[in-house]
């Protein structure tokens, strides 16, 4: 079993909590005595578990993140305005943001769709948007920061579902991002691998070596 305060040592001031789907009410309340214990700035909920949160965090600096995943290679307005509900919902509940997680070829979409409402939909809360680094390939990224840009997200964060070890291209892909981010990315970057201390080594490594600048803009989210 993965020691998450081992993990938390590692990343010091970058980690923050990201709770499963499957918590009850006894797994939220440790999950917030450790963030507070930690000294954690932000910790992520699903959004049925936002109100139970925030009546814990309420006083408390900590920021509560909630997450959203589009499916799928389109997205419709009908599903866009789904979407804008169910974070406007999160946002007067308590969240500080929302992680909406979605495919490469989503994003153009969901930018033209949202970003007249951006301001107005998240004023003085964060988006971020999310996708699987598996999903992306080399060339993408161009465009797709440019999007980031244009929706003036907070930052992206990156997931990596479907790692076969030795046998998956992380460093190559990660390589490859970092390579494609240039000084107009304001945004900051984040990380989601779960307590996976090889793949948070190889991501903070690279960063130095490619963007030493992002580093404390850096952010890996634990599911432990």
């Amino acid at each position: 079993m993965i020691d998450k305060n081992a993990v938390f040592d590692l990343i010091g001031a970058s980690g923050a909590l990201w709770c499963r789907t499957d918590m009850d009410a006894m797994d939220l309340a440790d999950a917030v005595q450790f963030v507070n214990a930690r000294h954690l700035p932000v910790m992520s909920v699903a959004p049925n578990m936002i109100q139970t949160v925030w009546a814990w965090l309420e006083s408390s600096n900590v920021k509560i993140m909630t997450r959203f995943y589009l499916e799928g290679k389109k997205i419709t307005e009908s599903a866009i305005s789904d979407v804008a509900v169910q974070v406007n919902t999160a946002l007067r509940q308590g969240a500080h943001g929302a992680q909406i997680f979605l495919t490469c070829a989503m994003l153009k979409d969901l930018v033209e769709q949202i970003y007249v409402v951006r301001d107005d939909l998240f004023f003085n809360k964060d988006l971020i948007i999310g996708f699987d680094i598996g999903d992306v390939g080399p060339f993408d990224w161009t465009d797709i920061f440019a999007n980031l840009r244009k929706i003036n997200a907070c930052a992206v964060v990156v997931a990596f579902t479907c790692d076969t070890g030795d046998k998956s291209d992380f460093v190559g892909r990660i390589y490859g991002m970092l390579n494609a981010w240039n000084a107009e990315n304001k945004f900051d970057l984040h990380f989601a691998f779960g307590p996976n201390l090889l793949r948070i080594e190889q991501a903070q490594r690279l960063v130095e070596r490619l963007q030493p600048e992002l580093k404390n803009k850096l952010r890996f989210w634990i599911n432990v």
